[in-house]
């Protein structure tokens, strides 16, 4: 997301709606300095909202975080549910064209990092109630990500794995490898895990 100064920009800001600012200032702000270190005002002033209109729209912090969290976690669903992969009907195919489709919008996704995880690291010993709905926002990714590879393994007969095991280890391929590219200065770390995932599932659903 980049800062409001284009004519468009400006634009956007006259039509869309407090709440929306503050959200979208939200994202913006905690993806680059983290839950703690991003302050209501911060957003305010990011948002170019009056601060009674923050607290009119979210009760706290807490609240407004977490609606931000659900916008974020709702725009990746949306990028990741564009790809062709639906149109696929062999359930093999399929889970393997969406890791494709995953690799494919990773850098669009993830090249500054991802929200849910930075801010499950930071929150975790913290803030209890707020790595609770965190938690909620992953399990629903992993329930998703899970509906499209228990067909692919119930089609090759594999029991050794679980479809939601299989969820759960890409986004943590996922994590690992934001933090890989992020550490090392090198995008191509990013698409290099998700595509040995790939490579892996592949081999894990090659006919017996």
């Amino acid at each position: 997301m980049t800062r409001l100064t284009s004519q468009s920009n400006i634009e956007h800001m006259v039509k869309t709606p407090a709440r929306q600012k503050v959200i979208e200032a939200s994202i913006q702000l905690m993806t680059s300095r983290g839950y703690a270190a991003t302050t209501v005002d911060d957003i305010v002033q990011q948002a170019g909202v009056a601060k009674g209109s923050v607290y009119h729209a979210f009760k706290s912090k807490e609240e407004m975080v977490i609606a931000s969290l659900e916008y974020y976690l709702a725009q990746g669903l949306e990028i990741l549910a564009s790809g062709s992969f639906r149109e696929i009907e062999d359930p093999v195919e399929k889970a393997l064209a969406f890791v494709q489709h995953v690799e494919d919008k990773s850098t669009q996704l993830w090249t500054h990092g991802c929200l849910l995880g930075s801010l499950a690291i930071e929150v975790a010993e913290s803030y209890p109630a707020l790595i609770r709905e965190i938690d909620k926002l992953f399990m629903r990714l992993e329930g998703i990500i899970a509906s499209l590879f228990a067909p692919a393994l119930e089609a090759r007969g594999v029991t050794a794995v679980t479809a939601q095991g299989l969820s759960v280890h890409l986004l943590a391929v996922i994590e690992g490898s934001i933090i890989a590219a992020r550490s090392h200065s090198r995008q191509e770390y990013l698409q290099d895990g998700i595509r040995h995932f790939r490579q892996y599932l592949a081999l894990l659903l090659e006919p017996a």
